[in-house]
């Protein structure tokens, strides 16, 4: 989306079309909230400082011949080294970032990431890069500014502003290699790789705050049965309920693939394939509809969910009902099962390296057997290497894998955990000295698949307002239950053609080339005034 696309819309919303604004938010919001974290080094500062500068922008309208981009970055600038001024804490920020044990996220991200005597080591790297590297290198190579625009935003000469891209790029590749060595454990070069993918994209301190909020969540959702699972991850959970609002908006909205105009989407891509539909499911375990935001609609889809699962929405006040130009996408998938057999409790323990007990239930020699009809042997190879099913009064299947997953999608690990199966030998049912536990599982989680969201769909005028997904899962002897809504709010407005300007006012090329030849025969590029014909005073 261009520059000039950005301009329409914020005059749109001076102009009283406040949906407008909603893009600009969505495309804008982290860019600043990273820009500013990298002079305040205060997370959760820099989001109120975004927070002021959105307003600010809202309030004041851009300057003349200013783009927004330009307009929004200056306003950030200003509100975080005010911020700093006022607090008196700009000679402290490296001295608060590296030493203090209670009040910056970073550390706590690091302590529940690598051991103790690695924490400084990596944080002195980080720091290693000087705060004005990083934004001359973002503002130029992320966020496209010019050298001019950067200078500016920084408060340097233009010289001084190349020098600092050259300087920091040359700086940072020093400290990756440097703290690359063969020495560091797995998971520390991991973090470095994790790092330095970082500062390619986003920047070195806006990897590290992804990393902050992904560790904070009890569970990492995907939309996507083909996503990979890494060693990065931790509790990660699927549920086909937004591949269903996904496949109504491809198949019965769009017509098509959705991709999007401001480049590729990698999540968009997978969901495109359609690896699941609802073929995958019976018509009596899920909920599903779309049409224009009425009040009519929201008032369908309560009664249909109260009807079918006697159940109540926890997202649909989430989405602005009445707007005639706003298109809602909704499902509910909703599923409860019994074992044949109640499972006894037996003794909490740990879980994995954690010294905190969970609780377990499943069978051991000094317990009731009953239970052990619920049980079917996939297989069994070794201690860390096993699967089961267990079966239920409804028909719905269980399976337990013992697996870490790493590498592979829950789709390639669920055919492997077949392929051991069929390859297996051994007796397939529990005996009296067999031993299973099985730990109690409870889980909620909602999230906005931000990635898709505020972005224009290629060939359309739609784009995504929100993706919304939630899930509540619970595993006991008893059984189990599964609940999940997704839901997509798009919007379609016409965009009116922006005017075109040709103005070569700054750096360009030329070149001559007969016609009907492969080359040019001259080039030139321009990108001063020696050569340009100075105008009559």
């Amino acid at each position: 989306m261009n520059k000039d696309l950005d301009n329409k819309l914020y005059n749109d919303y001076l102009n009283g079309k406040k949906q407008a604004f909603e893009y600009l938010y969505k495309k804008y919001k982290n860019r600043i909230e990273y820009f500013i974290y990298n002079i305040v080094k205060d997370y959760q500062k820099a989001e109120d400082l975004t927070q002021e500068t959105f307003i600010y922008v809202m309030q004041n309208k851009v300057r003349e011949n200013s783009s927004f981009k330009y307009f929004i970055y200056l306003v950030a600038k200003s509100k975080a080294y005010n911020y700093i001024k006022i607090e008196k804490r700009r000679n402290e920020i490296s001295e608060i970032y590296l030493e203090n044990d209670n009040e910056t996220a970073e550390k706590d991200v690091l302590e529940v990431i690598i051991k103790e005597e690695k924490k400084k080591e990596l944080l002195e790297a980080i720091e290693l890069l000087d705060e004005r590297y990083r934004n001359a290198i973002y503002l130029v190579n992320i966020e496209g500014f010019s050298y001019e625009e950067t200078s500016r935003i920084l408060g340097e000469t233009l010289q001084n502003t190349k020098n600092l891209i050259h300087r920091g790029k040359i700086q940072l590749r020093k400290i990756l290699l440097k703290r690359g060595g063969d020495e560091m454990n797995k998971f520390i070069k991991i973090f470095i790789i994790i790092i330095c993918m970082g500062v390619l994209l986003s920047g070195v301190v806006y990897a590290t705050m992804q990393i902050i909020k992904s560790v904070k969540e009890k569970v990492e959702m995907t939309p996507t049965y083909t996503s990979e699972i890494s060693t990065m991850d931790n509790n990660k959970v699927w549920i086909g309920t937004f591949n269903l609002v996904w496949n109504d908006f491809m198949n019965d909205v769009i017509g098509g693939k959705i991709e999007f105009e401001d480049g590729y989407s990698e999540l968009a891509n997978e969901l495109n394939k359609q690896t699941f539909t609802a073929e995958q499911l019976s018509e009596n375990s899920y909920f599903k509809i779309h049409g224009t935001a009425t009040f009519d609609l929201k008032k369908q889809i309560e009664n249909g969910i109260k009807q079918k699962f006697n159940e109540n929405s926890k997202i649909l006040d989430k989405v602005e009902w009445g707007d005639t130009e706003a298109y809602v996408l909704y499902a509910m998938l909703k599923k409860e099962f019994n074992y044949l057999e109640k499972f006894p409790t037996l003794s909490d323990n740990t879980f994995g390296e954690s010294e905190e007990k969970v609780k377990y239930f499943g069978i051991e020699p000094n317990t009731s057997q009953n239970a052990s009809e619920n049980v079917e042997i996939l297989f069994y190879n070794s201690k860390e290497d096993f699967a089961i099913k267990l079966k239920t009064q409804e028909g719905e299947e269980v399976y337990l894998y013992r697996t870490n997953g790493e590498n592979k999608t829950f789709e390639g690990n669920y055919q492997e955990m077949i392929e051991k199966q069929s390859e297996y030998t051994g007796k397939t049912s529990l005996g009296e000295n067999d031993v299973l536990k099985i730990p109690f599982i409870q889980l909620n989680n909602e999230i906005n698949y931000d990635e898709l969201c505020g972005r224009y769909i290629k060939g359309t005028n739609w784009y995504i307002k929100q993706a919304i997904q939630t899930i509540d899962f619970e595993l006991n002897n008893y059984g189990g239950s599964v609940k999940s809504e997704a839901l997509i709010e798009a919007l379609k407005q016409s965009i009116s053609q922006i005017d075109r300007e040709f103005i070569f006012n700054d750096d360009f090329i030329i070149y001559l080339k007969e016609q009907g030849k492969q080359r040019p025969y001259f080039a030139l590029k321009v990108d001063d005034i020696d050569v340009l014909e100075l105008a009559n005073n």
